[in-house]
This record gives C-alpha cells, structure tokens and sequence, in this order.
C-alpha cells in the first residue's frame, strides 16, 4: 500500500469514529417514578407501603418499594402498557398507562384485601376474584359508565365510601366500576355529565369510541382509569 493509499485509509477510519461517537441514540424508556400508600376511607392516614412488587404489565419487569413506598419502574415510552401492584394483604391493583418521554412520578394507592372483600361484598360480588377482574373508573360527579360489547355488574361510590349497586351515576366522588368483567380489554363509554371525555394517559388508554377509554382487564386484579372532562358552561 502506497503512501497516499494509507492517508486514505486513515482518513476513512478517523471519519468513521467521529460519526460513530455523533450518534445520538434516541431512548426508548422512560422512568416511572412511584410512591405507593396504605388508604382506607377517611379517617385513615395514608402510609408509606414497603415491599410492594410493582411490575411492567404482562412482564418479569419488576421493581419493590423501599421504606418510603418508593419505586422507579422503566416503561416503554409512548406505548399502551401498565402496572401492577402486589403485597400480601392488600388488594392487587392495576393501572394502564401511556408514558411519555419526559417520564412520570406520581403516588398510587393501595386499600387492604379485606377493604376490597367488603367492597366487593357490598354489590354481591365474590372475593377473591376467580376468572374475572374488576373495574374502577373516575370521572365527575353525575357521570355514568357504560361497558362496550362486554358485561360486567356496574357499581358506584357512595358518598359513604361504599360500593353501591343501587345509585344511578357517580357521586361527589365521581367513581364507579363494575365487578365480573371478563379477563382482556374493555371498553368503558361515559355518559351523564361526562361529555367530550378522555383518559389521562398516565391512567387509561384512549377509547375506540368518542367520551370512552380503554382498559386491561386482568383475573384478580382491580383495574383503575381516570377520564379528563372538560368543564361545559
């Protein structure tokens, strides 16, 4: 190889590495900091909750809250997934989401199994759950929820903290659900005073139909969403 020829070649190489290290390699997860808390109906204090297993949705992607109930769980970023949230004990929990890039921390709760039993209970529904997950879904007060081509025996919060099966729309709490739903996905379609509704991202996937949102329903499980409504004049 002649002298002109080795340049060349260094010159070919000393670029390549430049432009290698230029690379920017764009992440594809994103940091979901929690901080997972005991509740059960007002008075109760809300407490810090170690040794929770908290998981990616459908995955072996698990973190466990420290003393102070915190965890951070990596998520993929802009794709329909969840967490779930487990302890002896305590109620497991599920909460789908849609993170960005930025990341997210936010705190979460967790009642106690035999908070969930009564709850359960109060509507006529077995607890533990066995082949079927439940519901829980926010809005505003006066809302009403609607399962889309699937069943489910529907529910809302009383102004007691209670489940009833027997109140026509969401209370001052704003909360309902139903029992008995089949493991998959869901549908939930509001009504009511809940008009031009859609879920936050950190807490539900967007609906297939206007004022709906969609959720993972998993066996045992307790699956949360939250819609954003605008407020109307």
């Amino acid at each position: 190889m002649n002298l002109v020829s080795r340049w060349l070649l260094l010159f070919v190489l000393v670029a390549s590495s430049i432009i290698a290290c230029n690379e920017v390699t764009t992440p594809t997860t994103a940091p979901l900091n929690l901080t997972v808390v005991y509740w059960e109906p007002p008075p109760h204090d809300e407490v810090p909750l170690e040794g929770v297993k908290v998981c990616q949705l459908d995955t072996p992607n698990c973190v466990v809250t420290d003393a102070k109930g915190q965890a951070t769980l990596m998520l993929p970023i802009g794709v329909e997934t969840g967490f779930t949230k487990d302890k002896e004990g305590y109620g497991s929990w599920l909460i789908a989401t849609v993170l960005s890039a930025d990341g997210e921390s936010r705190g979460t709760l967790m009642p106690s199994a035999q908070h969930l039993a009564d709850m359960h209970n109060g509507v006529m529904s077995p607890y533990p759950m066995r082949g079927t997950g439940t519901v829980s879904v926010g809005a505003r007060q006066g809302a009403t929820f609607e399962l889309v081509a699937a069943t489910g025996n529907p529910w809302y919060f009383s102004e007691e903290y209670e489940w009833s099966s027997d109140l026509p729309a969401t209370t001052s709490l704003g909360i309902g659900g139903f029992t008995e739903v089949t493991p998959g996905e869901v549908e939930v379609k509001a009504g009511g005073t809940a008009n031009r509704c859609i879920p936050f991202l950190s807490d539900g996937w967007p609906g297939d139909e206007p004022n709906s949102i969609r959720l993972p329903v998993r066996e045992g499980y307790v699956t949360h969403g939250i819609f954003n409504c605008p407020v109307l004049p």
